[in-house]
């Protein structure tokens, strides 16, 4: 190779000097210089997309504590333990487990505990849930045991008005 490039005229060296760097300039470009300011671009804009979500989230975030903090949606009337005794019934009618409870009992102003036999799982988590959000009662304490059946179970529950 070495007598190959002594045999050249001056003028081929110097065409096949240029053409190497060019050919390794549009190399450098092609195989390094693109990509990485194609990934850095990509970065970026995925970058703004991330940040607009994360400020969207932070803001529906502080909305949501804003809520919970006035208890926005939710009935909070329960003035004594009578209210809320009834309270406790009337909802366990409405999801069908008002059968279900075996004992009701006040403890203080603003405490219940129930007592619960054969509720069907679902039922008794739809009722806690119904509760729990429009009526902002709060569980303090909660003890499940399964029954003979599937799906469902036994438990006591101490529910407090806020």
């Amino acid at each position: 190779m070495k007598e190959r490039w002594q045999q050249l005229a001056l003028r081929e060296k110097q065409l096949l000097v240029i053409m190497s760097v060019v050919v390794l300039i549009t190399l450098f470009y092609f195989a390094l210089w693109k990509p990485l300011k194609t990934g850095i671009e990509k970065g970026q804009l995925r970058l703004k997309a991330q940040t607009h979500a994360l400020m969207k989230i932070r803001q529906q975030a502080a909305e949501v504590r804003q809520l919970r903090n006035t208890g926005a949606g939710k009935q909070t009337l329960i003035e004594d333990s009578s209210s809320l005794l009834g309270l406790i019934e009337r909802s366990a009618k409405q999801k069908n487990i008002n059968g279900n409870l075996q004992k009701v009992q006040p403890e203080g102003q603003r405490e219940v505990r129930v007592w619960m036999e054969n509720v069907p799982f679902d039922q008794l988590i739809s009722w806690l849930d119904l509760l729990s959000n429009r009526y902002a009662l709060e569980i303090s304490e909660i003890s499940l045991e399964r029954g003979n059946t599937p799906g469902i179970v036994n438990g006591r529950i101490l529910l407090q008005a806020p």
